[in-house]
C-alpha cells in the first residue's frame, strides 16, 4: 500500500498502452487517482490478460475505498479498454468518487459542436474506406492492424460507457482547459494543486485536411499514374503481393489519413498537471505536436519535474525542441531530480518509440521505460518526497 509522507507514481507494465496509479498524501490520507488502463493489441505486446494482476494491485491499494479520482485521457483503445475488460472477465470492479472524461466523450457533444461533427464525419468515412481496403487483404502489417483497432470507434464504445458509470452521473464530469470543473476539492492541504492543460473545448481544430483517395490508379505530386508505371520492385526475399499492398495503401493517401484519424483522437487528450509540496507532474495522455502547440499559445505550459511521456514514446507525442525546453528546460530551475516515465512496447505501432525522441528526454532527465522492466516485474514506481532532495525516487 501507498503510505506514509512521499508521493508515488506507480506506472503499470500494460505493454503498449497507459495504466497509472497516482498515490498523494493529503492530510492524513492518501489520495488516489488513476489515469487510463488500457493497451492494444500488436506486435509482442497488449495482452488483455494483464490486466487481472494490474487491477488486483489497484484493489489492494486502495483498501475498500473506491478511487478519488478516475481520468480518462482520450477514446483509444489503448487507454480505456482495461477496467471494462477486468470487470467483464474477472468480476473485478473499481469505484470512483469522481470521474474525469475528455470533452468529446459526453453524449450528445456532436449536437453542439457543429464544426467538430463535421470534421468527424469527414474523419469516419475516411476510416471506413481505409478499413474496406484492408478487409480484402490476406495479410494486414503489425502496425497498420493496431492502429486500425485502436482507431475504431466500435471498439471503444462498450469501454466508454462502462467508464461513464464508475461514479455516476452527477459526480462525472467532460472536461477541458478552463471547464470549470471543482479541482481544489479534492484535497485539504492547499499546497496540493491540480491544472488542467488541455485540451480544447471545440476539438474541430485537430483534425487536418484528409486526403481523398485515388481512384482507377495510384496517384503521384502530378496526378493519377498507372500502376506498372510507377510501383518499385520489391526487395529481396519480400513477398511482392505484401509489398505492392502496401505501395498501394500510401500512394492511395490510406497512410496519411490514418495517421490524421490517429492523431486527431490523441490530441483531445486530457493534460494535467499534478503540484504537490513543489513538485510538478505532468500527464498529457498521448497530446501531438497540434496539442501542445495550442497550450504554449494559452502561456500555460511550465517546467514540470516529472513528464510522463506522451503516445508512448512517439516522435509526433513529445513537443518539439522549443516547447520542450519551456517543459523540461535544459537548465533545471531547481535543484530537485526530474524523471520520465514511458509506457510502450516496441513493435505495436509503426516507429514507436522512437529513438532520437528517447534519446533526447534521456538528457534532459532520468527516463525510465516499462520495457526495461524483468518480466516479472508489473509496474515501476516514482516516489517524491515532501522536502526537496537530490537523491532518485525508489522503486
Amino acid at each position: 500500500m501507498a503510505g506514509g509522507d512521499r508521493l508515488r507514481v506507480r506506472v503499470y507494465n500494460v505493454h503498449f498502452g497507459d495504466a497509472i496509479l497516482v498515490s498523494v498524501p493529503d492530510s492524513a490520507e492518501m489520495r488516489h487517482i488513476l489515469i487510463d488502463v488500457g493497451n492494444i493489441l500488436g506486435g509482442t505486446g497488449g495482452k488483455d490478460d494483464i490486466f487481472k494482476p494490474v487491477l488486483e494491485d489497484i484493489l489492494q491499494t486502495l483498501d475498500g475505498r473506491p478511487l478519488d479520482l478516475y481520468v480518462m485521457t482520450h477514446e483509444h483503445l489503448d487507454h480505456v479498454q482495461g477496467l471494462y475488460y477486468a470487470f467483464t472477465q474477472y468480476g473485478l470492479r473499481l469505484t470512483a468518487e469522481r470521474v474525469w472524461l475528455t470533452a468529446s466523450a459526453q453524449v450528445g457533444y456532436y449536437n453542439t459542436h457543429e464544426r467538430a461533427r463535421k470534421k468527424r464525419e469527414h474523419a469516419r468515412k475516411a476510416f471506413d474506406s481505409i478499413e474496406r481496403h484492408f478487409a480484402a487483404l490476406e495479410f494486414v502489417p503489425t502496425g497498420i492492424r493496431s492502429m486500425l483497432l485502436n482507431n475504431n470507434p466500435r471498439s471503444t464504445e462498450r469501454c466508454i460507457d462502462y467508464l461513464r458509470n464508475l461514479a455516476g452521473e452527477s459526480r462525472t464530469s467532460y472536461v477541458f482547459r478552463g471547464c470549470g470543473v471543482d479541482i481544489q476539492s479534492f484535497f485539504q492541504e492547499a499546497g496540493t494543486s491540480i491544472e488542467i492543460w488541455a485540451p480544447e473545448e471545440d476539438t474541430s481544430i485537430y483534425y487536418g485536411v484528409f486526403r481523398p483517395a485515388a481512384s482507377g490508379g495510384l496517384t503521384s505530386g502530378r496526378g493519377s499514374v498507372k500502376m506498372q508505371d510507377t510501383l518499385p520492385v520489391p526487395p529481396p526475399g519480400v513477398d511482392a503481393g505484401v509489398f505492392y499492398d502496401l505501395v498501394e495503401f500510401r500512394q492511395r493517401g490510406y497512410g496519411d489519413n490514418l495517421l490524421a484519424i490517429d492523431a486527431a483522437a490523441n490530441n483531445t487528450s486530457v493534460v494535467f498537471c499534478l503540484g504537490w509540496r513543489g513538485w510538478r507532474l505532468l500527464f498529457p495522455g498521448d497530446a501531438e505536436h497540434r496539442s501542445w502547440k495550442e497550450m504554449n499559445k494559452r502561456e500555460v505550459l511550465k517546467p514540470a519535474h516529472f513528464l510522463k511521456v506522451g503516445h508512448h514514446g512517439s516522435f509526433n507525442g513529445t513537443p518539439s525542441p522549443e516547447l520542450l525546453e519551456k517543459v523540461l528546460p535544459k537548465r533545471a530551475p531547481d535543484s530537485r531530480p526530474r524523471f520520465a516515465a514511458v509506457s510502450t512496447c516496441t513493435g505495436s505501432y509503426p516507429g514507436v518509440p522512437h529513438a532520437e525522441t528517447m534519446e533526447r528526454l534521456a538528457q534532459l532527465c532520468t527516463l525510465r521505460s516499462v520495457e526495461s522492466l524483468p518480466i516479472t516485474d508489473l509496474y515501476m514506481d516514482f516516489e517524491f518526497p515532501p522536502d526537496q532532495v537530490d537523491a532518485p525516487p525508489g522503486n
